[in-house]
């Protein structure tokens, strides 16, 4: 009886890792409430998911708090960046719309030319928050990073791409029909996006040419 209570028990386990992806989840919702901050949470989010729930290193507040800090400037620089092209995709898109609905060839292409757009911006979305809460480089090469991954390894982009538009509808409609699984959608498709995503980032780290005990660095991105 007293194993069933251990530390150890693997039911234990996985309730502390579910209890801990729904705090993650409650926590980025939170401080994506002004909106501009949806940046600077995603990166802690993806960073804190990875460091403590799958590598077991730190505590998850702390890590939340440092990384969200951290990348705060970047991270908010970028959501203005997706907000302001996200609001122009959709006015020239309803724009074009309504010149198609008159017969316009001219409207109908231009859907189709804005449209690929929309494309290549998941396909970017879904990469630089992870990568910002690994690399520390400029707005650029985080855009350029995310560009050329998107294409690099483009049969999991795609999966990323369908699991993020597949998240994002879900969390609108259970804000109306469903309010408490929108605590654990965010963790559950940082969770499951994180297994290839950091397959992906391993091709781009630099080797360690000495092992943890001797540097006295923990790599614990490497395992």
């Amino acid at each position: 009886m007293s194993g069933f209570f251990s530390a150890d028990n693997k039911f234990f386990i996985l309730m502390s890792k579910i209890f801990d992806v729904m705090v993650l989840g409650l926590l980025w919702l939170v401080f994506c409430i002004p909106v501009i901050t949806i940046g600077p949470a995603s990166t802690a989010l993806y960073y804190t998911m990875v460091k403590v729930i799958r590598r077991e290193r730190s505590y998850l507040l702390k890590e939340f708090f440092r990384s969200f800090k951290l990348n705060f400037k970047q991270g908010a620089i970028i959501t203005l960046i997706y907000a302001v092209l996200a609001g122009l995709l959709y006015f020239d898109v309803t724009y074009m719309l309504e010149m198609s609905k008159e017969g316009s060839k001219y409207g109908s292409m231009m859907i189709g030319m804005f449209l690929v757009l929309a494309i290549f911006t998941v396909f970017t979305a879904v990469y630089i928050f992870p990568l910002l809460s690994r690399f520390t480089v400029t707005l650029k090469n985080l855009f350029k990073w995310s560009f050329f991954m998107s294409f690099r390894h483009i049969g999991w982009t795609l999966l990323f791409a369908v699991l993020f538009v597949g998240t994002a509808l879900m969390l609108y409609y259970s804000f109306f029909y469903m309010p408490p699984l929108i605590i654990f959608l965010p963790g559950i498709y940082t969770l499951i996006v994180s297994f290839p995503m950091e397959h992906i980032f391993k091709r781009y780290m630099p080797q360690d040419e000495e092992p943890d005990e001797e540097s006295g660095v923990d790599h614990w991105y490497n395992e």
